[in-house]
């Protein structure tokens, strides 16, 4: 095994236990698991050696004492009385626990019965073609680490299929918490979305902890649309700032005429990444990606994406806004590439960010690799401070510094909320970005 990288030690007990959790899967383990273990052994955690984790150090959240946690494994949990789950809208809705699937909490409607909705695990033993045809199809894990890891134990998490003309009556809505366990651990969780042919779906995942001890959750997530299907996709992370890490990696392959509406609204986590990476793989795709993030104490949050304009005639729009305070950090690392063959490609960018103290800091980078001659690109980036001319308005009319903060920095956030076209999530995700940016007031 590979050595004398960071995190080695960890590195090397986690693949010292492959075999005895293949030995857990009653026959289920595949060559796709042992070549992701393989790759793993090759490339470990992410350094700041890597270009596209330079300012993200996974070796300041997590070392070699921490424990691996499967869902095969792991006792059912108990003890959840007058624990609160998030409500925001009647919903079909999976609730996870430290990565393990809680049935009795989970709520599937009955007048839904064309679409499926249900556990990973449960769905590789009812739902074994799909599986086997879509997972792990939709990404690589040659070039990346925390991905490979989870591709080989990665044993739960949510499946939805949607088929062909489907109209769900209700979203879907993923409800993960943390922190119940008194050992650190890693979570490593899989969730594999299929939407068929001029199907729907709406999809919400809240990110919350529900315990006070610290957790790290590798989650990697193969969403699958179809041609003329349509994608409203709303995730919302507001885990506790000082135990919660959460590593997200999103893969998003799209199909001619397929539309996708993209909210990530981070305002929890100790540390957070988002890597969010669209493939527009045919003629008339639409995607819009929209980020808020609001950084307090120590936060750490990374949001990466890159849009594939892989065929002509698509668009794509992203637009994401950052607002840090105290000695928080945020990271914004946008690209798009355009190929040689996809001409007629509408593709915008833009990053906007706001620093409320001197100690809080944004890296900000911005691409566009462009392969053809017919298209309309741009991107930009801007970070400030808030503007002194507005604050002395407001305080000159007898508006307290506090406030005065909070209701600049909230009409900064609400042109990004204003794209949700659902007014009960639009409603949800202000009153969760009020709260952040209140508690900043005095900050």
């Amino acid at each position: 095994m590979s050595s004398g990288i960071p995190l080695s030690d960890l590195k090397n007990k986690l693949l010292s236990e492959f075999s005895n959790f293949e030995t857990t899967l009653n026959g289920d383990a595949n060559d796709l698991r042992r070549k992701a273990a393989d790759q793993f052994d090759t490339l470990g955690f992410p350094t700041i050696k890597n270009e596209e984790w330079k300012y993200t150090n996974v070796s300041k959240y997590v070392d070699e004492s921490w424990e691996q946690r499967t869902s095969k494994i792991q006792q059912v949990l108990e003890n959840l009385r007058g624990l609160t789950l998030p409500e925001i809208v009647e919903a079909h809705k999976l609730v996870f626990f430290d990565g393990v699937f809680n049935k009795e909490l989970s709520e599937i409607k009955k007048d839904d019965p064309a679409i499926v909705v249900s556990s990973l695990s449960e769905a590789s033993k009812t739902n074994k073609d799909l599986i086997s045809k879509y997972l792990g199809t939709g990404l690589s894990s040659e070039t990346n680490g925390l991905v490979a890891l989870n591709t080989a134990f990665g044993t739960e998490g949510a499946f939805i299929y949607i088929p062909k003309n489907i109209k769900p009556k209700y979203p879907v809505h993923l409800v993960f918490m943390g922190g119940n366990t008194d050992q650190k651990y890693i979570n490593h969780i899989r969730n594999l979305i299929i939407i068929e042919e001029n199907a729907s779906l709406e999809l919400i995942e809240t990110w919350t902890s529900s315990g006070k001890n610290e957790y790290f959750n590798n989650v990697v997530s193969e969403l699958f649309v179809e041609e003329s299907a349509i994608l409203n996709h709303y995730r919302f992370q507001e885990e506790n700032i000082e135990t919660a890490r959460q590593v997200n990696f999103t893969q998003v392959s799209q199909q001619k005429n397929s539309l996708i509406n993209n909210f990530t609204i981070t305002t929890g986590g100790k540390l957070v990444r988002n890597d969010l990476q669209y493939r527009l793989d045919d003629t008339n795709c639409e995607s819009h990606m929209f980020g808020l993030y609001i950084g307090s104490g120590s936060q750490h949050i990374d949001n990466h994406t890159l849009v594939d304009h892989a065929m002509p005639q698509c668009f794509s729009n992203e637009f994401y806004k950052g607002i840090m305070a105290g000695q928080s950090a945020g990271v914004f690392n946008g690209k798009i590439i355009v190929r040689k063959d996809a001409q007629k490609t509408n593709a915008y960018q833009s990053n906007k960010n706001i620093l409320l103290s001197d100690e809080a800091k944004i890296n900000t980078k911005p691409q566009l690799e462009i392969f053809a001659n017919d298209v309309k690109c741009s991107h930009g980036a801007t970070t400030g401070q808030l503007d002194e001319e507005a604050m002395f308005y407001l305080r000159s009319r007898g508006i307290g510094a506090a406030e005065a903060k909070v209701m600049l920095t909230t009409a900064f956030a609400t042109d990004v909320l204003e794209n949700i076209k659902s007014e009960t999530i639009k409603d949800y995700a202000r009153t969760l970005v009020e709260s952040k940016l209140n508690s900043l007031g005095n900050n």
